[in-house]
């Protein structure tokens, strides 16, 4: 049995270079993170775990070279350690495997050798942590939910359902944008974000050599907050997702003054035929909306018309985008929305209960980034920036006004407009 040797997509040939030149500790990792509570049977685990990787190249591959040398091996059996930790005899067991977890969200992976890395921490007999932590090259947000439906069907002895190969993605990419299709798209983003700028922010000049750190300010909003901005978004035949970015856009235009505002996000970037293919298939998108007036349901049709055109759209690399930003050190992506999927929280699989856990302290490669995280019938705001960047406060005043928007919204809440359109769908959510 031999290595198979493939060309990279676009993304991976980012990613590397991100992860080379301008990574950041555990900036590129992506995990599966779950509470395991039963009667665990390590052999039955490791038999299921195997099974997972065996069914997706992507997660048997690794990397080596760089820039147009960069090479994908696909290994024929790659299958990476369990290393296994016991927190049993810590005095507090929950508070040592926090600590354990977010070490391990924050240590770099090195593709070169394995893009997976798989811990399980027991906190008791029948209580353990399990995270399969992977390097974004060979998953995204999308893929990681695939993978745990995955895993408890083999937990259970089920087979899961069909999946394309990851190369096959990544050919079809090469092809899709080599011929007319491609030319389709690059003069549609040429058109759509012609004269592009990015919000005017405070944001100091970046430190020379100074070490990536990644702050935090968070915020919850609750459950009636949530329900009226959610029956707002369905009148207007839109979604949350929408919602909560036109709040953010808001937000933006309070601080910054302009009603021009363009904020990066990630789509899933899958037809049919790719929906189970474990890797990285996401791509990040620019939005480029006008707010015009005060009225937020105006606004929020103004979001969805922005979004269901990107949606469409979505298929050209970030990296591809016809546009540059001459005379400042700034990044497209500078500014960053996202909005995880709501999760299954909790399930069984082969005697086990099983409930998923979404970290909050995975570091970003983002200046500014806020994350909506759906928690049942409440949404976790959380706003990440670089210290080296933005002043504490400012992201703390910058929070605090989206939040006091999403609550006025909610409230004001009404039927306003018979416009109705396609419900715009929810993107990616956080690469993680």
């Amino acid at each position: 049995m031999t290595v198979t040797e493939i060309r990279p997509s676009v993304g991976q040939t980012l990613l590397w270079f991100l992860d080379r030149y301008r990574g950041e500790e555990g900036a590129l990792n992506c995990p599966v993170l779950c509470r395991v509570r039963g009667g665990l049977d390590r052999g039955r685990l490791r038999q299921a775990v195997d099974r997972v990787v065996d069914r997706h190249e992507a997660l048997r591959t690794t990397f080596t070279g760089g820039g147009r040398r960069l090479k994908a091996l696909v290994h024929p059996a790659a299958y990476p350690e369990i290393r296994e930790v016991d927190l049993s005899g810590e005095p507090d067991p929950e508070a040592a495997a926090d600590r354990a977890v977010a070490e391990e969200l924050g240590t770099r992976i090195d593709a070169t050798g394995s893009a997976v890395r798989i811990t399980l921490w027991r906190l008791a007999e029948d209580h353990h942590v399990l995270c399969l932590n992977m390097h974004h090259m060979v998953t995204d947000s999308w893929s990681c939910n695939v993978i745990f439906e995955d895993l408890c069907a083999a937990l259970e002895g089920k087979p899961a359902a069909e999946a394309a190969p990851y190369s096959r993605f990544a050919q079809e990419q090469r092809e899709l944008l080599a011929g007319p299709a491609g030319k389709r798209l690059s003069t549609f983003w040429g058109e759509r974000l012609k004269d592009v700028t990015l919000p005017p922010l405070p944001m100091r000049e970046a430190t020379p050599g100074a070490p990536r750190d990644t702050r935090l300010v968070q915020h919850v909003l609750e459950a009636p907050t949530v329900a009226a901005l959610d029956a707002l978004a369905k009148r207007e035949r839109s979604t949350m997702f929408v919602a909560l970015l036109t709040a953010y856009y808001r937000a933006l235009r309070s601080v910054s003054g302009t009603e021009d505002l363009a904020v990066a996000t990630l789509f899933a970037n899958r037809g049919a035929e790719h929906r189970r293919t474990v890797g990285f298939l996401a791509n990040m998108v620019l939005l480029r909306t006008r707010l015009a007036g005060d009225d937020f349901t105006e606004h929020l049709l103004a979001t969805h018309s922005t979004v269901m055109e990107a949606f469409v759209h979505q298929a050209l690399p970030f990296q591809m985008l016809p546009i540059r930003l001459g005379g400042t050190s700034r990044r497209l992506d500078d500014v960053v929305f996202q909005m995880m999927a709501d999760p299954v929280y909790s399930t069984r699989a082969g005697g086990l209960d099983l409930e998923v856990l979404v970290p909050d302290d995975v570091a970003t490669r983002f200046e500014l980034e806020l994350v909506a995280v759906p928690d049942r019938d409440a949404v976790r705001v959380l706003l990440f920036y670089n210290p080296d960047r933005f002043e504490k406060e400012f992201a703390e005043s910058l929070l605090t006004g989206y939040v006091d928007i999403c609550t006025a919204a909610a409230r004001g809440a009404a039927p306003h407009s018979d416009q109705a359109g396609a419900a715009a769908p929810v993107p990616h959510g956080r690469p993680r």
